[in-house]
């Protein structure tokens, strides 16, 4: 037999076999060479970390930053982090001891350990008050707080660390508000301008960034008491409502004829209800309109939206001849009112006959009340506005011995106010009596 010896590939072979399987590489385009650039390898960790205090405090670097940083947790198990500002190792570790001994002792006393100013939170306290508006949730006062905010606290605090502010600077800033306004406001408007300061201070106790335990000043809500509004009483309204059918007929366009057809209805409808004039009134649609029965009486019942949420008021009989002259004179209704309120139209009650709204009444009422010689009160000398049919209503139902809490509901306003308003007429009217 003849003996197999094993050949073993040489490195030859080895060679071949990988040319031969093996791609040639793609030869590099002499065009990208300038694109090419060197990228720096980067340090593990941003760099060195350096342990202090029983590790309890960590210092490290950022990727392309020499500056030391630190971090470390407290008992909140929270990750603080801040910068040394300083290059050199020693000073950096002098630093994170002094900012770890500081904000042990700030939690220790309930004080926030990261200071904002004013303007941050009062920013963060916009937003919030958007998204109430957005909600429905008092969407007026809403708006009047984020004016007062944008007006006169974030020109005056915003630069103002929140822990900064104390009793001067509130005063300086109630001097400098009343430059501003030119007047010595009034409880209603520094009530509104204290219950907006509050808000901001509020959230920042909220977000951590004000510490409750530490006393926080306070705007004053001291300012010159409001006069009350001038009303009708029962024979100046009568002769109102006498007087405008009248009055509407004047006039040579058709525009002026139109705004004041308008405006008879405005007025028996707000004098009717209680309703507030402006947004409350005119945002009404007929579709908020509906026949609500109570002890087989038929009442108007209305939804109305406005400066202290929706609510539903019930119309005294008198509305009924109002929003029927309304509805047949729409081009876009032409029903009548039990129509109207069957077929539920998303359409504005207050507007002229081709749809359109005015952008409101206040000039024409002077010149009808200038008309019809009732501009003024005669115990106050005071203007009327449109105002006063809500005030006239107030207090002809309170008069006639109507619950004041019933009232109160009706018109979407509180019973303390009401209680205010009564307890004024009814001394009022003791003057004129043993005058």
């Amino acid at each position: 037999m003849k003996s197999t010896q094993l050949a073993y590939p040489t490195a030859q072979f080895f060679e071949s076999q990988t040319s031969s399987r093996l791609p040639e590489p793609d030869k590099p385009n002499p065009e990208n060479l300038p694109k090419l650039k060197l990228v720096a390898s980067r340090k593990p960790n941003g760099g060195q970390l350096h342990h202090m205090r029983d590790g309890c405090v960590v210092l490290y670097k950022r990727d392309r930053s020499d500056v030391w940083q630190v971090r470390f947790k407290l008992f909140d198990m929270k990750w603080h982090c801040y910068s040394t500002k300083h290059k050199d190792l020693e000073y950096a570790r002098r630093v994170a001891s002094t900012l770890y001994d500081r904000s042990r002792f700030a939690e220790e006393m309930g004080m926030p350990l990261v200071a904002k100013t004013f303007v941050v939170v009062a920013q963060a306290c916009l937003k919030q008050l958007d998204m109430e508006i957005e909600q429905g949730i008092k969407p007026r006062s809403a708006s009047d707080y984020q004016r007062v905010i944008r007006k006169y606290l974030i020109p005056f605090f915003g630069r103002y660390n929140m822990t900064s502010i104390n009793i001067a600077l509130v005063r300086q800033y109630e001097l400098w508000r009343n430059e501003q306004m030119r007047t010595v406001p009034k409880a209603s408007t520094l009530m509104t301008h204290a219950t907006a300061y509050s808000r901001v201070v509020d959230l920042a106790v909220e977000r951590g960034w004000l510490s409750a335990n530490v006393p926080i000043p306070r705007l004053s809500r001291r300012g010159k008491k409001s006069v009350a509004r001038p009303g009708f009483n029962r024979e100046e309204i009568q002769k109102l409502l006498e007087f405008m059918p009248a009055w509407c007929e004047g006039g040579h366009r058709q525009t002026g004829r139109q705004i004041k057809l308008l405006l008879r209805d405005y007025v028996e409808i707000l004098w009717a209800t209680g309703m507030r004039c402006g947004k409350e009134s005119m945002n009404m649609l007929w579709q908020h309109i509906e026949w609500y029965k109570d002890k087989e009486v038929r009442y108007l019942r209305i939804w109305v939206s406005g400066k202290t949420g929706g609510r539903w008021l019930i119309a005294k009989h008198r509305a009924a001849q109002a929003l029927e002259r309304l509805s047949l004179r729409q081009h876009a209704v032409s029903m009548t009112l039990d129509q109207v309120i069957e077929a539920k139209l998303a359409l504005p009650v207050f507007a002229y006959d081709d749809g359109a709204q005015p952008s409101g009444f206040e000039g024409t009422f002077r010149r009808l009340l200038a008309a019809a010689e009732l501009s003024k009160d005669m115990s106050s000398g005071q203007q009327r506005t449109l105002y006063s049919l809500r005030h006239t209503y107030a207090t002809m139902e309170l008069l006639s011995g109507t619950d004041i809490h019933t009232v109160a509901r009706q018109m979407g306003t509180s019973v303390l106010m009401l209680e205010k308003h009564y307890s004024k007429l009814t001394a009022t009217m003791a003057a004129e009596q043993l005058a």
